[in-house]
């Protein structure tokens, strides 16, 4: 049990996806304007990140390796995580009505997004059991929201800083993003 929950926080904290493996960094920026739609958002994309990692992790294991076909892994992944996120929208529709009108196109660029599917590469080259890889995969999904959520807080208060104008907006998102990858890259001694 300990060793499960070390890897769920090793995956969420040290080898952080937006932070420290830079996949899908382009919506940590893009997405995290308002702490509500961060919040929906990141809960959507643990949703999605779980369910696709988990549903490519089983074509690889169970289709693709036992026919040789890992070259077509890349493919079947984008294909696999689409039809996740299609086959998702609907149950998201109804639960959050606001966020499926609003993100959209969010929730439709989350089924190709670099995070989910190099998460699911990354868990292909990996030599784990299949309770590791599952305790990867979730413990990235839930750091990768988190990372949403705290990018949208910290935003939040840049927003309203006092900082010279040459800095503020893209630059100081920027620097902040850095110094948080940093900190999370202090945290690899602990796990």
């Amino acid at each position: 049990m300990d060793s499960l929950f070390g890897i769920i926080l090793a995956a969420a904290l040290v080898n952080n996806l937006a932070l420290v493996q830079l996949l899908g960094a382009s919506s940590l920026l893009t997405f995290s304007t308002s702490l509500r739609s961060a919040s929906e958002l990141g809960l959507i994309s643990f949703l999605i990140l779980t369910l696709s990692g988990i549903v490519n992790l089983s074509a690889y294991h169970l289709v693709l390796e036992p026919l040789q076909l890992e070259a077509l892994s890349l493919l079947c992944f984008i294909m696999l995580s689409t039809g996740t996120v299609s086959m998702l929208m609907p149950i998201l529709s109804q639960r959050y009505p606001l966020t499926a009108r609003r993100q959209r196109l969010a929730v439709v660029l989350l089924s190709s997004n670099s995070a989910v599917i190099g998460l699911s590469l990354r868990n292909t080259q990996s030599l784990g059991s299949a309770g590791e890889l599952l305790g990867t995969t979730i413990g990235a999904a839930a750091g990768f929201a988190v990372t949403l959520l705290a990018f949208a807080a910290l935003r939040q208060r840049l927003d309203s800083c006092d900082a010279p104008a040459c800095f503020r907006h893209g630059p100081l998102y920027m620097i902040s993003a850095g110094i948080a990858a940093m900190a999370m890259l202090g945290f690899s001694g602990l796990v």
